[in-house]
């Protein structure tokens, strides 16, 4: 008797795709189903336990289309053919098994040799991760930053300057590893201020769009944050959160606290490591984050980039 089949398309940008794998791994462990990924990036990474291939139109008949995934309805899918776009699902049947499916996504070769080249050039100093992450996050009021002002609220520039200032202050041979949506290069400030370095590899998708859209490959991106144990993140963003707390090293996360402003930047760290995407964003809106000052208190600023686990 054939499995039964669930797929996931691109029904949203890659980190959010991700966060869709353990609920689909939780299903497949419970009832059997293959898992189908219709995903472009699937060059620049593979997950195992899955296969690849197109979600065709005559097959979406008949499908379960799972987006909001509670226990009541986790119970219902024995047998059913799925095309899943839940972020999320039962506690007790995803959170024991979040960091196994994480570790089950394997950058591709030639692109994990390209992070360690681009780390040994700052091997043995500190280096402090950089997401800025505009486009589709939205700065409301540009002098303050306001965790609820928006749905995906954008962190104003002069945020990232300020706390890079800090910590070059309090670390004198930090090196900042940007990444960012858009082009790094157009982030001129930063460069001129800081020492910056950025991932030198072309992305070679655009299909969703300008809001989307990043000159460096966001795979090779993503995994080189992960590398990072000292993030500035984008709070509630899911590609600073499975950098920071799903692949990689464990990291403490940087974020603006409400109010921040340019004399007052007000920050915060979060230490979320295995915890799922609806923690993160949840800390990220609430004032989960813990105050902290100029003096960074318990965040070690003095590590390096560690690629051992690409």
């Amino acid at each position: 008797m054939a499995r039964p089949r669930l797929y996931i398309d691109e029904f949203v940008g890659i980190t959010n795709r991700l966060e869709t794998l353990p609920l689909a791994f939780a299903i497949q462990k419970e009832y059997g189903h293959e898992i189908i990924l219709d995903w472009s990036e699937l060059d620049s990474f593979s997950v195992a336990g899955t296969r690849r291939a197109k979600l065709r139109f005559w097959q979406k008949p008949g499908a379960l289309r799972v987006r909001n995934c509670d226990a009541a309805q986790f119970a219902t899918f024995a047998g059913k053919k799925i095309i899943l776009r839940s972020l999320d699902g039962p506690s007790d049947k995803l959170d024991p098994i979040y960091l196994d499916v994480a570790s089950r996504v394997k950058l591709a070769p030639n692109l994990a040799d390209a992070i360690r080249r681009i780390f040994a050039r700052v091997q043995g100093r500190p280096v402090v991760a950089v997401h800025i992450r505009h486009g589709d996050y939205r700065i409301v009021d540009e002098s303050r930053y306001d965790p609820l002002a928006c749905e995906w609220p954008a962190v104003p520039l002069w945020w990232y300057e300020a706390v890079m200032e800090r910590i070059a202050l309090k670390q004198k041979d930090v090196s900042f590893f940007l990444s960012c949506t858009g082009d790094p290069a157009t982030y001129e400030t930063l460069h001129r201020r800081f020492d910056v370095f950025t991932l030198d590899v072309t992305s070679p998708y655009g299909y969703k769009g300008p809001d989307h859209d990043s000159r460096v490959n966001p795979v090779a991106d993503l995994f080189a944050l992960a590398c990072c144990p000292v993030m500035l993140a984008t709070p509630m963003s899911g590609y600073s959160h499975w950098a920071a707390n799903a692949l990689g090293i464990p990291a403490v996360c940087i974020i603006p606290r409400a109010g921040a402003t340019l004399d007052n930047p007000l920050m915060g760290s979060l230490r979320l490591y295995g915890k799922r995407l609806p923690a993160w964003r949840a800390a990220g809106r609430e004032e989960g984050a813990e105050p902290i000052s100029d003096a960074f208190e318990g965040i070690d600023l003095t590590g390096t980039a560690d690629t051992s686990w690409l």
